[in-house]
């Protein structure tokens, strides 16, 4: 099963299931894109490090966040719900939730990701720490961590996106996240493989007061 996770990232186009597996791919600890970190180089972020350092508090100030997602690759469509929930003191935790058939689940808890095949009754262990994906779920979020490297910040009058990647791991590839401004809002996170295909996941009616209960990033198997 876990080689099999990790053939694709984000490539849903030939079918939903395959999709779901490939979201578990942006958290995995095997390499998803081979020739990215070939074309991407470091940029000078001292222009930036203004708006970095805001983000990096809106993002710390994060305890519980629950939200619709919308994720498209390629033109497939697919919906779910999406919860982080972070902790100063100790990794943070997530959730990724598929509306659809079959029902699969990416539970995100500390430094493990298990993916959760409801149909087959199957779940799988990965390792999180070697991707740019885990800096979500990080005590403390920051964009001049030593093992972390901002490849590129595109700031609009709406909108501003970060790209990063862990410098101890680039052949695992890119990871963006964007946030609106006016006020800081975070609304997607993308990824681009060497084939500039891109995989976006668009968040919507984010609601940051709701406490999530623990029970929510624990795999609950059937009985055997």
């Amino acid at each position: 099963m876990k080689s099999y996770i990790t053939i694709k990232m984000f490539n849903i186009t030939n079918s939903i299931k395959s999709g779901f597996k490939s979201y578990a791919r942006l958290f995995s600890s095997v390499a998803f894109f081979c020739v990215l970190a070939q074309n991407t180089y470091a940029i000078d972020i001292s222009q930036h490090q203004s708006d970095l350092d805001e983000i990096e508090k809106y993002l710390n100030n994060i305890s519980n966040l629950s939200a619709d997602f919308v994720q498209n690759s390629e033109g497939a469509v697919v919906e779910g719900k999406f919860y982080l929930a972070r902790n100063k003191e100790t990794s943070g935790k997530m959730r990724v939730e598929y509306n659809a058939s079959p029902k699969i689940l990416i539970i995100v808890n500390g430094a493990v990701l298990s993916y959760f095949d409801v149909e087959l009754d199957e779940v799988s262990h990965l390792r999180t720490n070697t991707t740019p994906a885990s800096l979500l779920t990080r005590p403390n979020i920051s964009f001049n961590a030593k093992d972390v490297e901002v490849t590129d910040v595109k700031k609009t009058e709406n909108q501003i996106k970060i790209s990063l990647m862990k410098k101890n791991r680039k052949e695992a590839g890119e990871f963006s996240l964007i946030f609106k401004t006016n006020p800081i809002e975070f609304s997607k996170m993308e990824v681009k493989n060497d084939l500039n295909q891109k995989v976006l996941v668009t968040l919507s009616n984010i609601n940051f007061e709701k406490k999530l209960p623990n029970n929510l990033f624990i795999i609950k198997q059937s009985a055997q």
